[in-house]
């Protein structure tokens, strides 16, 4: 069977808030030549649902969403009333992505990005995770949008740093509509062999982020790619491949994803060297 994934890419190259003066990026983006956008998710009331989906519908491409939950919001938390609000937020993104004309929910949805807390995850924490990942996969099962669930290294949470820990809470929910978002720049650090990783979670992988070992143009650092590509095809992977980077020139972006030098040349050099890339890849 051929191998024919969609290629998309994060507007968080461009932007960190997707307000609708930002939607001219969608037909940017199309005209790079990619299948879709990532939109990101962060403050959901910055958000124009209608004048979003009628951008990407004129554009002709796909979309997807990559989202955080913000302080206060976290389906681990040991307060009822966080976790509440953490399943909250994943449904209202789930029914924005529904209303762009999305297909797909992805990030770390289960705690906030840069929640640490010292120690290990612990059995109780594990099964309030399961329960609000249940009930928004309920959600997300109504509205025919898939969420996926990304493992982040080690300095970024502690609740899922593998890919085995991410699959086993999927299936352990047993969904259909709860898969794993898996990513190259974080596989780079946590995975022994990140080629392995993906074959291992394929019967439940639902996304894919291309991002270099250092957030630069893939293909120019150690991230695998050989390998990453032969463990795509082998298990026959045909759903989004999306390059996530930042935009360099935003301090509060940089910050959170501590980037504190130049990583690539210019965001457009990054999408369209990075795209070229992952089609040769894909046809190797």
């Amino acid at each position: 069977m051929p191998f024919k994934p969609r290629f998309g890419l994060n507007l968080l190259l461009y932007t960190a808030a997707f307000t609708k003066d930002k939607v001219d990026l969608i037909q940017k983006v199309a005209d790079f030549g990619y299948d879709g956008v990532e939109i990101p998710f962060n403050d959901l009331s910055l958000l124009d649902a209608k004048a979003t989906a009628a951008a990407r519908e004129k554009a002709k491409v796909g979309l997807t969403s990559c989202c955080v939950l913000l302080p206060g919001m976290n389906l681990c938390s040991e307060k009822a009333d966080e976790r509440k609000a953490g399943i909250e937020q994943v449904k209202k993104m789930v029914d924005l992505t529904a209303e762009m004309g999305g297909d797909v929910v992805a990030g770390p949805i289960y705690s906030p990005v840069g929640r640490l807390t010292g120690r290990a995850r612990t059995d109780e924490e594990w099964k309030w995770c399961a329960e609000g990942l249940r009930a928004a996969a309920d959600h997300a099962e109504k509205a025919k949008v898939i969420l996926a669930i990304e493992p982040l290294n080690r300095f970024e949470t502690y609740v899922f740093n593998i890919a085995a820990d991410a699959a086993r809470m999927a299936k352990e929910v047993g969904s259909p509509n709860l898969k794993v978002q898996l990513d190259t720049f974080h596989g780079n650090i946590e995975e022994k062999d990140t080629a392995a990783a993906i074959r291992a979670t394929a019967p439940v992988l639902g996304h894919f982020h291309a991002s270099e070992s250092d957030r630069g143009v893939p293909g120019t650092g150690q991230v695998k790619w050989k390998e990453v590509f032969a463990a795509l095809k082998d298990v026959g992977y045909g759903r989004w491949i999306t390059i996530e980077s930042f935009a360099t020139g935003i301090l509060d972006l940089c910050a959170a994803a501590c980037i504190w030098r130049p990583i690539y040349d210019s965001a457009d050099d990054l999408a369209t060297k990075g795209l070229a890339f992952l089609k040769r890849m894909s046809a190797a």
